[in-house]
């Protein structure tokens, strides 16, 4: 199934899940005056616009190429991917800025049933959101599901966040533990934005592909019939795909026609290789010094 396909049935069912943990949380939170549960909801409440901004970013990066971009739109996918990852930031400073305010003015509270229940089915929620976006990500090798999927992960952890400060709350009246949890909780979702932008601006500066990837291209191009060797080798991520210029020694005494065919081989047998995700190889041919 096509890659975009994929991304976009995965959105819809993510978009749906949100909108019902939202509405939940958003209602027992106003129900019951918890800014704790509030602050989730809002948090579950990012989760559908970054949903709605991974199906747009899909529809823009989807067209062929065209005269004005000779080479497709794939970028939209990391910069989509970079723009969460500034959302992901965002709600980090947020949560630490509501830890900091409840250790600073902290305020009873009392153990509540109800909404612990609504936490709990959130958290399990989320967390299977995480699994199934993540299994997708790297079925596909989608940096923006994958993205996606760390972003309902910081959700879940902010739930485990307010359960703990919930239950604490039965022991002790006070918000101060949520607080500190909260806290902790931002930290790591500032780590977790971070790590999703890295990958994002590489692919943004056309950052050669990984070692691994490039000794993998000179392998496969080194063992293809006629060719006696790989003179040199240039890759540059584009969006999740790799541009790849190569150039072959073959030998002198080949004609044109038959150092075509080397090369053309070289091209196709290297574009058909799925693992190595090339959007288009240029292929150069030397004679041998032989």
């Amino acid at each position: 199934m096509d890659t975009r396909r994929i991304v976009l049935k995965v959105s819809i069912v993510t978009i749906v899940v949100n909108l019902l943990l939202t509405a939940v949380k958003f209602t027992f939170g106003i129900m019951f005056d918890n800014l704790s549960v509030i602050s989730d909801a809002l948090h579950s409440g990012s989760d559908l616009f970054t949903s709605f901004l991974i199906i747009l970013a899909v529809f823009l990066s989807s067209p062929k190429r065209d005269k004005k971009h000779n080479y497709g739109h794939e970028k939209v996918e990391p910069l989509a991917t970079l723009f969460l990852s500034l959302i992901l930031g965002a709600v980090a400073i947020y949560l630490a800025w509501q830890g900091i305010e409840g250790l600073i003015s902290p305020s009873a509270t009392e153990l509540n049933w109800y909404l612990i229940g609504t936490v709990v089915i959130s958290l399990v929620a989320k967390e299977w959101m995480f699994w199934y976006e993540m299994h997708y990500a790297k079925k596909y090798k989608s940096e923006i599901l994958r993205a996606d999927a760390w972003h309902s992960r910081s959700d879940s952890l902010s739930s485990i966040a307010v359960l703990i400060g919930l239950v604490a709350s039965a022991f002790i009246h006070t918000n101060i533990v949520e607080s500190i949890a909260v806290l902790v909780v931002s930290i790591m979702i500032l780590k977790v934005a971070f790590d999703i932008m890295r990958p994002a601006i590489n692919q943004l500066v056309d950052k050669a592909a990984s070692e691994e990837t490039y000794n993998k291209i000179k392998e496969i191009a080194s063992g293809i019939n006629g060719v006696e060797s790989v003179d040199e080798l240039r890759t540059r991520m584009f969006g999740n795909k790799i541009y790849v210029d190569i150039e072959i020694a073959v030998s002198g005494k080949l004609t044109v026609e038959q150092s075509h065919e080397i090369a053309q081989s070289v091209h196709d047998i290297l574009e058909a290789t799925e693992s190595l995700q090339i959007k288009h190889c240029m292929v150069h041919v030397n004679p041998s010094a032989s």
